[in-house]
């Protein structure tokens, strides 16, 4: 009886040896196979999240150093060219389509010489901050024997703005400036003197003057 129960266990051995061999690479297979699923699903569901949260931003190439990188360009609303609440529009910029009413509300009277209004006139009672519309870099800083101190600023699409009357300036000759940066503070000039403390506001596109109340509050792209 006891040789028997010997051989048969020796019998087991021997077959759970056989197995074995079979037994540890299948179990190692079978760990890699779910790892591998899990990364690919986990790798698929974040690509999924990032698409969905930068569908509306656009992607263009710039190259900095030699290498080439994705900058995000996003498409900017124009601000206003100060941030106090207390400033408002005393001069508009001169539109001959415009009725009689804005037309007169867009007259320089300088030297016993009408003129119409190349900019918009903004005003306040006390000294304001005065603002960069966009990003640009400054490209010229003057003083003008009417306008006073200015200050002119590239932005893209070809549009500049000019900032006139200025009694203090903020900024530097081919310095880059971002959105809301500030210019300098509001002033007085001699073309305009009977508005007070103001600022001469201007924008260009493509060399020539353009209403500001058409680009301000704008999609620079839909410009």
């Amino acid at each position: 009886m006891y040789k028997k129960n010997q051989i048969g266990n020796t019998l087991n051995e021997v077959n759970y040896m056989k197995l074995k061999p079979f037994v540890f690479p299948i179990i190692y297979i079978s760990l890699i196979v779910t790892l591998v699923l899990g990364l690919y699903a986990t790798s698929q569901a974040l690509k999924s999240e990032n698409s969905a949260s930068l569908k509306d931003v656009n992607y263009v190439s710039s190259v900095i150093l030699g290498d080439v990188v994705p900058v995000v360009n996003v498409d900017v609303t124009v601000n206003n060219p100060y941030v106090s609440e207390d400033v408002k529009i005393k001069r508009y910029f001169y539109n001959s389509e415009d009725d009689i009413d804005r037309q007169k509300e867009s007259i320089v009277y300088y030297n016993n010489t009408y003129m119409p209004n190349t900019g918009i006139d903004y005003v306040a009672e006390e000294k304001f901050e005065v603002t960069s519309i966009l990003d640009g870099t400054v490209i010229d800083i003057k003083e003008d024997e009417l306008l006073g101190k200015i200050v002119e600023v590239r932005h893209e699409n070809e549009f500049v703005s000019s900032y006139a009357g200025l009694s203090e300036i903020s900024v530097q000759k081919g310095e880059a400036i971002t959105q809301g940066t500030k210019i300098g503070i509001s002033g007085t000039n001699k073309i305009n003197e009977s508005l007070g403390n103001h600022l001469h506001f201007e924008i260009y596109k493509n060399g020539v003057n353009v209403d500001p109340l058409k680009i301000i509050g704008q999609k620079l792209g839909d410009l």
